[in-house]
């Protein structure tokens, strides 16, 4: 089943019958072989049952009546937040199984807490992503989370509050009790699970010092509480009343913490262990590790896609490697085999390392094991029936908490410990690690030869320069390298609820590339989904030119001419400001004397005419269509004049504009032009390969759930 990450597509629903019978057949003979072909028989099957309903007649094309339960709430800023809601139903048709869907909810009003009942309009769309090198994964998420549509609420809201849950309560009391707290979000993130105060410092400081699964509950905290249980029924002389209380313990802490999927993880191992131990029976780590895995996978095979599920049994299977290669269970050895063992998993998934992170885990993990959750625990356990007791302690934590966060702050922003590595330099250090695995191993030919093919790839040499059209959904950003020296083109857009293309996308791609800095940013015009992130970008990277849309850059100016390394910069328009913002737009032909690219920003049909009556040299291989692709740009003269072999719609998935519009769709296939959009194929790449463009990405790239899509409109609509 954990193979669904790696399958291409997914494959069609008949494909049921013959696996189930090659599993039968290889039953006697081979029976791992056959547990193989049924775990990929279930999961296929799974997928088909959970995305089925998504065939459904109109389902994207139109609002919807939404009616479900609110399952979780994420708060967010200005206001807005984020639902996961399970489909009661939509429109008056119910569906099996229950969907869950992620909506966005704005307005002045409070939103829907768990387990509300609402019924409102609303617009749907496919679990899609943005899709960019180092960028979030968006489609994996939220199949991992089983969400299988994403949307947000556009009609009045109508809900029928649900009773609160004794949980609720008891955060509610606890909320309260720590109101003037310093440290509550802190003590919330430990105590109850609940991450959503730590601001976006926080995650920083966390991440820099390598200790957020300190305050993500999982298999440590649950093992810890387990840990308290067995000693006091141990001190009374009672086997079975320490295994009793273990399993009490860690399953009270665990509905503290919501039965996260860490949580679940960690809960079923326990128990499991507990259930041995109590049969008189010994299975080893490794095997508890399989059975747990195998159980939750069989119960939600997409817990593959959950980048948490992933970290969590790969951390615990670096401790039981630990444990049995350096021997002993002396503290600082696991950690130490545990971070070395983790180090490429870290790297790869969050692009860098922390080299603090080992002296700091042996600082904290021992003080949050020995003082901190005993602690804090005490006082969740006191909070009914000892309110005043319970506030004792948890002024005592706060006291104990304050200077220690003031100083892991003061480390990550003094020392800086996390070291963004680019794709080149996670390569060469995985290449190191393996060529010292292989001299260690006494058979490590294979490993050796892995390394080998890793230092050719880092020694492949790299196109003269590349065009990246970023996938910022609807607006545009550009990223022109020559090497290690960007020229980026305009900036995508910043929201309201804080979420920008800047972090989302165009930062983790320059660390991506091992970019610091910018010898160009221009911005098109000042509409913000083109220029929303303009100022941010520029406070955090060095920009050594700054040309455009700026209060205090170089205003663009048809006429203006530079020469960047070996390509010449030439700005083609406005000859002078009209006052029209799109019409406004800094167009730029970029040109190495034998390709050539044109960005056009947003102009329309008026500056097209007027640009053409300049007598310029328009002429590019790559076009990225004039506003996005719309119906009012993209003439055929313009289009004539320019002669491109690729064209690129920088124009959002199912946007609700329609970009790019038909007819422009249409005007370019006559020309037997190739058409690529941001939106469904993800960042477009293209590299210079002598005298014409090579795509380096020649279909949307990833696995199945990245071009699910393509997988809806080849499917026939249920009946």
């Amino acid at each position: 089943m954990s193979t669904l990450i790696l399958w291409p597509w997914l494959p069609d629903w008949d494909w049921w019958l013959p696996l189930a019978l090659l599993g039968g057949l290889c039953w006697r003979a081979r029976p791992a072989r056959a547990c193989f072909l049924f775990g990929v028989l279930w999961a296929l099957c799974y997928s088909h049952w959970q995305l089925s309903w998504l065939q459904h007649p109109g389902l994207f094309q139109r609002s919807q009546i939404i009616a479900g339960t609110v399952e979780s709430v994420q708060h967010r800023d200005h206001g807005s937040s984020r639902l996961i809601v399970s489909l009661k139903s939509l429109d008056g048709q119910v569906f099996s199984p229950r969907p869950r869907v992620l909506l966005s909810w704005y307005g002045a009003a409070p939103a829907p807490g768990q387990g509300d009942l609402i019924h409102t309009v609303g617009r749907l769309y496919p679990p899609h992503g943005l899709h960019n090198p180092g960028g979030f994964d968006g489609a994996r998420w939220l199949l991992g989370q089983g969400i299988t549509a994403r949307g947000y609420l556009s009609g009045s809201l109508h809900l029928q509050a649900a009773p609160p849950s004794r949980r609720t309560l008891l955060l509610e009391e606890f909320r309260g009790l720590t109101a003037a707290l310093p440290a509550q979000r802190w003590l919330l993130a430990l105590s109850f699970g609940e991450r959503g105060d730590l601001q976006q410092q926080d995650w920083e400081t966390l991440r820099a010092l390598g200790v957020s699964h300190l305050f993500a509950i999982s298999g440590l905290h649950i093992g810890l509480v387990a840990g308290l249980g067995i000693l006091a029924g141990r001190l009374a002389g009672r086997r079975f009343l320490a295994g009793g209380l273990a399993a009490l313990l860690a399953l009270g802490y665990a509905w503290l913490a919501g039965f996260s999927i860490p949580t679940q993880r960690a809960l079923l191992m326990l128990l499991l262990w507990l259930a041995l131990v109590g049969w008189g029976r010994f299975w080893s780590g490794r095997r508890i590790l399989l059975v747990t895995m195998a159980l939750l996978l069989a119960s939600s095979p997409w817990l593959a896609l959950n980048q948490g599920f992933w970290l969590s049994v790969l951390a615990v299977a670096a401790l039981l490697a630990s444990a049995g290669w350096l021997g002993g269970n002396s503290l600082w050895r696991l950690q130490l085999g545990l971070t070395l063992l983790l180090l490429p998993l870290i790297m790869l998934l969050f692009g860098g390392i922390s080299w603090l992170s080992l002296p700091v885990n042996l600082l904290l993990i021992p003080l949050f094991s020995l003082l901190f959750i005993p602690l804090l625990l005490l006082a969740c356990l006191l909070l009914v029936p000892f309110p005043g007791l319970a506030l004792l302690l948890l002024r005592l934590l706060d006291a104990l908490f304050a200077p220690l966060m003031e100083g892991l702050q003061w480390l990550s922003q003094g020392l800086s410990p996390w070291l963004a590595l680019s794709a080149h330099s996670q390569g060469a250090l995985l290449l190191a690690m393996l060529v010292l695995l292989a001299a260690l191993l006494p058979k490590g030919r294979g490993v050796a030869g892995l390394a080998l093919y890793l230092l050719l790839l880092q020694l492949w040499p790299r196109p003269s320069w590349e065009v990246r059209v970023l996938d910022v959904g609807q607006g545009l950003s550009v990223l022109v390298t020559q090497g290690r020296e960007a020229l980026l083109y305009d900036t995508g857009n910043r929201f309201p609820s804080g979420f920008n293309m800047a972090d989302a996308v165009i930062l983790p791609l320059l660390g991506h590339l091992g970019i610091d800095r910018l010898e160009y940013l221009v911005v098109s015009h000042d509409d913000s989904d083109h220029s929303g992130n303009r100022d941010y970008l520029a406070a955090l990277l060095p920009v050594a030119h700054r040309r455009g849309a700026w209060p205090d850059g170089q205003h663009c100016r048809a006429g203006q001419t530079e020469q960047w390394g070996r390509l010449r910069l030439r700005v083609l328009w406005p000859v002078a400001p009209s006052g029209h913002s799109n019409n406004d737009s800094c167009v730029l032909h970029l040109s190495d004397g034998r390709l050539a690219v044109l960005l056009t920003g947003d102009i329309e049909a008026p500056a097209e005419r007027a640009l053409l009556a300049t007598g310029q040299a328009l002429g590019a291989q790559l076009l990225l269509s004039p506003h996005h692709g719309s119906r009012s740009s993209s003439t055929e003269a313009f289009n004539r004049a320019v002669a491109p072999e690729w064209v690129v719609h920088t124009a959002g998935y199912q946007n609700r504009w329609g970009f790019p519009a038909a007819e422009v769709v249409a005007r370019f296939e006559r020309q037997g032009v190739v058409q690529l959009t941001t939106g469904d194929h993800g960042m477009v790449h293209l590299a210079a390969d002598g005298d014409r463009w090579r795509l380096v990405n020649p279909r949307r790239p990833g696995a199945w759930y990245h071009r699910l899509n393509a997988w809806l409109n080849d499917t026939k609509p249920l009946e």
